[in-house]
């Protein structure tokens, strides 16, 4: 361009004009200030290209003619940045040319190199021809280790990443003709490689299940992916084979399975590979022993197991349940894997037993042996049997076990007071503040949604004594069955020794180690057996037979058996009274519409049971709004705090379950002045009821101390109730922890009462209970069928039923399959309010003067009271007639037995320190003239024991014992309530007020040891 007159100015394209945003672009202003595009255009007069303008030593000029470009217009920090933008477009045209051209030129390179390179291989290739030499034979000749052309082969091929690859996918292509040839190849060589993996993991040995090293850690510690993890270890190639045979193309997208289908995937690619691997080797049989004994705990008959174990799945059914052959020293895999497990864990009790700190519960186990054909000698039967079960105990130490600290405090402890008896004040206020709590409970817990908000201050709440247990879990190691009636004396006498011995506690004289206490527990009638036992060799014989060395620990479970029982006899009513007795049990069965009960057939426990807490549901609710004065609870939980819900929880205590409002009514009504037998019912009803439910709760709580202060209210409740057999086993306990036994035995025995199987909070449950649950398994699930059924079975199975649980609710966890037998509570948001709007409609929990019942409808005892009175009766006090037997029984003790005696007694023949005097042993109906009298050894300690030696050797023993066995036989004439059901055993059947409030404890299924589940 010229230079001259456009000197200065600055010339802009067009393109650069639209990327200004500034309107001023537009627009230039000359010195006159006017617009440069008003002013008047002249043409210019082009001048011709001709040579002679310009220089002939000049190059020419780039471009033809003059390169029209828009003005240059706008601000100079305009100007700066279109020039700016325009450098960087030539700047990019120019790398953009030089990088084409760099292409163009590596392209060329690449080009004359791979042809050097074609032009090379092919000279290599032509000179094998005349030297009669194939491309094949140069690959042998590298490859092939023999001509040691290892140089070549790393550097020239497997160096090279990628280069195997790659050949091998030339080969297996379609097109080629070897494609056949390489693929046979392949696929040999994986086989081998499989069966290589195969042969090592034979050898490595842990799928290994050798029946002389059978244990339950073996069959408990099974884990599906822990194999898995060993097997893609070990068979990493065989496991990516199944994989791949498994999953589809579209599985393997993202987002094709979730996270638990890949999951199941890999346990069944898992299970197919431990099946092929037991089918490598027999040896390999961990996967069918597991799966053969869970089929088996779960219920499989034999031919299905038979079909799964054609399939590989299990070992087969002869397998599982064959019996050792006949020889002298029969071999371990000479027996069935059952019974190889029995014997194990009979080895494991053993081991435990040794030990000396264990308990044992036994109970007994009734059996119909059925047969499918009755022919002579055949057909069914009833058979009543025992088993039993050992416990590690907790907190225990041997040296708080001594036998001679025990008789030592035997010798001395005082007789038992009714004020041992008697909640002292400290105790009552406790005891009331645990009902209290038991009330809020309810109230939180059935009241509806709104009174969820609660559920942090009633745990917050909980009352606990110093007693409680510890929580730990409970190892359970059952005993064989056992093919005696444990009813009679006899029979319980049989029982422990066949327990000792087959503990291999006693040596081949039939004696063992008497140093150590050995706790035995049961229902009351096993520990009245074994108090009767001891009161009949007391002073006759020592040692073994003389049972000093026992510890009897009653069971819990019956004795709450016992309360129902009492309870459903005092408060269920006449049947057909209808609204005349509306407070009553039986009033309220047909308001719910339930199963009819009669009188002459005892309902179930948990029938019974759960018609008893329901009822007090809706009592506690009821007297809830009218303490409060609410029309509906909802309206009450809209307004109501915390601190408002205990005042009115005090009230309902104290005014709706107070015995002595009760005695103040009748009272009124015997001396013409009022008095309502509804009301005082209904008051009686809630005060046991409340008592009723506090027991369940401290028990699943494990607070031994709540549970000794209603137990102490139960000792007056049950003999007012007509249970005097609790009764007297109430104050044998209450004696025994408040005097006779040792503080350390005391603590031990508070400790163990109570086991909790899964190791969870609010989970215990009474040793007693936890036997009968086994007992329930052991007939329904575990019991051989047809021909087969024998004490002999039953003797090999009972032991592996905890084992086979524990086993059938792994597999069930590992498989994802745990639907289990249990269901949800059953919703009581129905049968609450009905009975709630029946308590209301019918003014059961208001009073009205001179309401009475029908004659023949005799108002409800108040049993606790009326067991206060009976105990207390001078003329004929049951606690008067227990402190002489307890006087006898120490008595007897002191003299030297004739048999089994010591030659260094460790007794003293001091008279007890009690003010009671001892009493002369008398039997009932018996000439006493040959038994010795203990007031005839307080003056010659040397004289005394000739004497009651010489006596001794004269006593009819065998009289003492079937007076014994008369009075045993007519108190098994009492009826109890039935356990038949699942149900009446169930270990979680006083779940219910804890699930909702604990869901974070994770209490789930295992809590109810497989149980069918709680009804409420």
């Amino acid at each position: 361009m010229r230079s001259g007159p456009s000197r200065g100015r600055k010339t802009v394209c067009s393109s650069d004009i639209e990327d200004s945003s500034d309107s001023d672009l537009f627009i230039a202003h000359t010195p006159t200030g006017r617009n440069i595009f008003d002013l008047p255009h002249t043409p210019l007069t082009p001048i011709p290209d001709s040579g002679c303008h310009r220089a002939r030593s000049l190059p020419p000029l780039s471009s033809d003619g003059i390169i029209e470009s828009s003005p240059i217009i706008g601000t100079a920090v305009q100007h700066t940045a279109i020039k700016r933008r325009k450098g960087q477009r030539q700047r990019l045209t120019t790398v953009a040319t030089n990088n084409e051209g760099r292409a163009e030129e590596l392209a060329e390179q690449k080009e004359q190199a791979e042809q050097r390179k074609a032009n090379t291989l092919n000279a290599t290739l032509a000179s094998l021809d005349p030297q009669g030499l194939t491309w094949s034979d140069l690959m042998t000749y590298v490859f092939n280790p023999v001509y040691k052309q290892g140089r070549h082969r790393y550097g020239g091929f497997f160096n090279t990443s990628g280069a195997a690859t790659k050949i091998l996918n030339h080969w297996i292509s379609p097109q080629n003709p070897a494609h056949e040839e390489v693929h046979e190849w392949a696929v040999g060589y994986v086989e081998k490689c499989v069966a290589g993996k195969g042969k090592i993991i034979n050898q490595l040995g842990f799928l290994h299940s050798k029946k002389e090293t059978l244990s339950a850690a073996n069959i408990l510690n099974f884990s599906m992916q822990g194999h898995q993890e060993k097997l893609r270890k070990h068979r990493k190639v065989a496991m990516r084979l199944f994989e791949a045979f498994a999953t589809s193309p579209r599985q393997r997208k993202p987002g094709g399975l979730s996270a638990a289908r890949w999951a199941k995937k890999a346990t069944t690619v898992t299970c197919a590979a431990l099946m092929l691997l037991g089918e490598f080797s027999q040896r390999n049989n961990v996967l069918g022993q597991v799966m053969g004994l869970y089929m088996y705990a779960s219920g499989a008959q034999k031919q299905v197991i038979s079909v799964l174990s054609h399939l590989g799945l299990t070992e087969s059914y002869s397998s599982i349940t064959r019996k050792p052959r006949q020889q002298r020293q029969p071999k371990p895999w000479d027996m069935g894997t059952l019974r190889i497990l029995s014997n194990c864990m009979r080895a494991t009790a053993r081991t435990v037993a040794a030990t000396g700190l264990f308990g044992t519960v036994y109970d007994n186990i009734n059996m119909v042996f059925r047969n499918a054909e009755q022919v002579m000698g055949r057909t069914d039967s009833q058979e009543n049997g025992t088993c039993a079960t050992i416990w590690p105990l907790w907190n225990a130490k041997l040296e708080d076990m001594k036998v001679s600290d025990l008789q030592k405090a035997f010798d001395v402890a005082p007789p038992l007071t009714l004020n041992q008896i008697l909640l002292n004040p400290t105790e009552t206020l406790q005891f009331d503040q645990c009902l209290l709590h038991c009330i809020l409970r309810i109230l939180v817990t059935h009241g509806g949604e709104k009174f969820k908000k609660f559920t942090d201050d009633l745990k917050a709440a909980q009352p606990q004594t110093k007693d409680t247990i510890d929580l730990h879990k409970t190892d359970l190691h059952p005993l064989p069955g056992m093919n005696i009636d444990e009813s009679t004396i006899v029979g319980n006498t049989e029982v422990i020794t066949a327990i000792l011995t087959e503990l291999g506690l006693l040596d081949g004289k039939g004696e063992m180690n008497f140093e150590t206490l050995k706790i035995f527990a049961g229902d009351q009638l096993s520990v009245a057996r074994l108090c009767a036992l001891l009161n009949i060799r007391a002073g006759h014989e020592g040692k073994f037979g003389g049972y000093g060395w026992g510890l009897w620990m009653p069971g819990l479970f019956h004795t709450k058996i016992a309360d129902m029982h009492g309870f459903f006899v005092t408060h269920w009513g006449k049947p057909n009274a209808g609204t005349r007795n509306p407070g009553s049990l039986s009033f309220h069965n047909t308001v719910l519409h339930r199963n009819p009960i009669l009188l002459t057939s005892l309902p179930p426990f948990r029938t019974l049971r759960d018609l008893v807490f329901v009822s007090l549901y809706a009592r506690v609710l009821h007297c809830l709004l009218l303490v409060s004065g609410k029309e509906s609870l909802d309206k009450y939980a809209d307004s109501a705090t915390w601190t408002s819900l205990q005042a009115d929880a005090e009230k309902i205590l104290y005014q709706y379950t107070d015995p002595a409002r009760v005695g103040e009514l009748r009272w009124k009504r015997r001396e013409g002045l009022g008095g309502d037998m509804v009301f005082e019912n209904a008051i009686l009803f809630l005060w046991d009821a409340l008592i009723s439910r506090e027991f369940a709760d401290a028990v699943k709580i494990g607070d031994s101390g709540r549970v000794i202060l209603v137990l102490k209210v139960w000792a007056l409740s049950f003999r007012g109730s007509g249970r005097t057999k609790y009764a007297y086993e109430m104050l044998h306990l209450i004696h025994n922890l408040s005097n006779v036994w040792p503080k350390s035995v005391c603590k031990l025995v508070l400790d163990i009462w109570l086991l909790n199987p899964t190791g969870r909070p609010k989970s215990w449950v009474e040793v007693d209970l936890m036997q009968e649950h086994m007992n329930y398994r052991i007939k329904s699930f575990y019991k051989a069928h047809g021909s087969s059924t024998s004490w002999e079975w039953l003797e090999m199975i009972v032991p592996c039923v905890e084992v086979l649980r524990h086993l059938a609710k792994t597999m069930n966890g590992l498989l994802g399959v745990d639907s289990g037998t249990r269901h949800e509570p059953v919703d009581l948001t129905t049968d609450i309010p009905e009975l709630m709007v029946s308590l209301d409609d019918l003014h059961v929990y208001r009073e009205h003067q001179f309401r009475i019942l029908d004659d023949d409808d005799p108002p409800a005892v108040d049993i606790v009271t009326a067991g206060l009175q009976s105990i207390s009766d001078v003329s004929n006090s049951p606690l008067d007639e227990f402190n002489s037997a307890f006087s006898k029984l120490q008595a007897r003790s002191r003299l030297t037995p004739v048999v089994g005696g010591s030659e260094h007694p460790t007794h003293t023949l001091a008279p007890p320190i009690n003010s009671i005097p001892t009493p002369e042993l008398r039997p009932n109906g018996q000439n006493d003239s040959s038994i010795p009298s203990p007031a005839c050894e307080s003056n010659d300690e040397t004289k005394s024991g000739d004497s009651e030696s010489k006596n001794g050797s004269e006593l009819d023993t065998w009289a003492q014992y079937r007076i014994a066995f008369e009075e045993a036989r007519d108190k098994l004439a009492e009826p109890t309530l039935t356990r038949d059901r699942a149900e009446d055993v169930a270990l979680d059947m006083d779940e219910d007020d804890y699930k909702s409030q604990s869901s974070d404890d994770g209490y789930d299924d295992d809590v109810s040891h497989d149980s069918e589940g709680d009804l409420e």
